[in-house]
């Protein structure tokens, strides 16, 4: 006997559609913190990176410590190299992240990557403030686009908000 062939048209209907919400947007800023590798790890775990300051070739995880993701706001000045600096105040998932490796890879260094590049290679101390500091790196169009992102340390009460119209007289 064979099946009509409107059971299986309403069984069609009857089965859940899977929602697209469409490819995701990427982050105007990437930010992440790489923890310095060994090669004997291999290159499924780690990268080798130039530095320039100081001047030699190491290896570094590529899974992040920190990223974008784990960012609350941010305070910008003027970094030594030329370009931005910045303090990055973390969610509690990345300041327990932050300070977990600053404990266990003390006296490592730390590569900071801002889309993609290095921007800064520190040597880690430990953090419990939940503050990354990025001593440079960051051009002025990363800035703006972080400003749009994240709120200023110490004002993140007024971000979002529109200023209030002036009155006319």
């Amino acid at each position: 006997m064979r099946t009509p062939i409107w059971i299986f048209s309403a069984l069609l209907v009857l089965l859940p559609l899977p929602v697209h919400a469409g490819p995701k947007k990427p982050a105007p800023v990437s930010i992440h913190l790489l923890a310095e590798g060994n090669p004997k790890e291999g290159e499924s775990f780690v990268t080798p990176v130039e530095l320039t300051f100081p001047k030699k070739k190491i290896f570094v995880r590529k899974v992040p410590i920190v990223s974008e993701r784990d960012i609350k706001a941010f305070y910008p000045f003027p970094g030594k190299d030329g370009l931005a600096a910045a303090y990055f105040r973390l969610d509690p998932h990345g300041t327990d992240k932050l300070e977990q490796f600053t404990v266990e890879d003390r006296g490592k260094l730390a590569i900071v990557f801002v889309n993609g590049r290095v921007a800064a290679a520190l040597r880690v101390e430990r953090v419990t403030d939940g503050i990354l500091y990025v001593s440079g790196g960051i051009t002025p169009d990363e800035i703006a686009a972080l400003q749009a992102k994240y709120p200023i340390i110490g004002r993140e009460a007024e971000f979002g908000k529109k200023p209030p119209k002036e009155k006319k007289p």
